[in-house]
């Protein structure tokens, strides 16, 4: 939920910001509107801005002084059927409904049938990067800078929900059909941070929020070693035991599976197209 984001951060929700329930009729209408496109997309944080105790800027308002994310280490991603997620590198996952105002220009998040009201303030940075301030108190804020616009198709996008329920633990132990899913849906969120990075034209690749064990080469997939697994995605599964039986089907299929050259010079897209062909192999095997 967006509440632990900002309690991450040192920053607890303004009281009393609960939205009203409405029949589902209306809700239904509600998330059918079209949503401001300077919101859509994917945000990180970079920081947290607090008020100076009796300090006042020529234009009457408190100075702000900003204090930088400790590791800007949180995704929030918005999107057109009003869904949004929020990533964070220490395995933190939600996923929920969003709504804007924009009398009020107020963001209503959505999770866990807990709905809370957040001002937003946008602006752009000198470079064009989008920024969002949410404004929590005349004192008290959060800096997000844009990570990434959104795609042509948004259900495409590496951050959209269908994309990540391998990060949700599951309650119970899985069977093998179910581990496999579970590694299929991680291996097709991981190509498509490689796609996503090819349409914006990304300068860099960044797999530090989809940590696992796919190894990313000049060309070429690998395998992480096993003891180098990533604590975040062992916990994903149900167990460790769990995890390891998805780290063997994949590495395995690596060993066993018959992989097409692709040696077009770009080695992102070479890498996606590997992956992708990993990824429907091992979906029909």
């Amino acid at each position: 939920m967006m509440i632990t984001m900002m309690q991450h951060h040192g920053i607890i929700y303004r009281t009393g910001s609960k939205r009203p329930s409405r029949p589902a009729r209306d809700e239904i209408r509600e998330r059918t509107k079209p949503k401001p496109a300077n919101m859509i997309g994917t945000w990180r944080i970079s920081g947290v801005s607090t008020g100076n105790q009796g300090v006042i800027s020529p234009d009457g308002q408190p100075v702000r002084q900003f204090e930088p994310g400790s590791k800007n280490d949180m995704l929030i991603s918005f999107f057109p059927d009003s869904t949004f997620t929020r990533v964070g590198t220490k395995g933190e996952y939600t996923v929920g409904q969003w709504d804007f105002d924009t009398t009020t220009s107020s963001i209503f998040l959505t999770s866990n049938r807990n709905t809370e009201e957040i001002g937003v303030f946008i602006t752009y940075a000198d470079n064009g990067l989008r920024l969002i301030n949410f404004e929590f108190s005349p004192t008290e804020s959060l800096s997000l800078t844009e990570y990434g616009r959104k795609l042509p198709r948004f259900r495409e996008d590496p951050y959209f929900g269908q994309n990540n329920w391998w990060r949700i633990k599951p309650a119970r132990p899985e069977t093998d059909a179910q581990i496999r899913a579970r590694l299929l849906n991680y291996l097709a969120h991981t190509a498509s941070v490689l796609s996503s990075a090819q349409i914006r034209e990304q300068d860099y690749i960044s797999l530090e929020f989809s940590q696992g064990i796919v190894r990313l080469y000049n060309v070429g997939i690998g395998v992480v070693k096993k003891d180098q697994i990533p604590s975040t995605w062992l916990e994903s599964f149900h167990s460790a035991d769990d995890a390891h039986k998805a780290y063997d089907m994949f590495e395995d299929y690596l060993f066993t599976g018959k992989h097409k050259k692709y040696q077009s010079g770009n080695w992102v897209r070479d890498d996606h197209r590997i992956l992708v062909d990993i990824h429907n192999g091992m979906k029909r095997k």
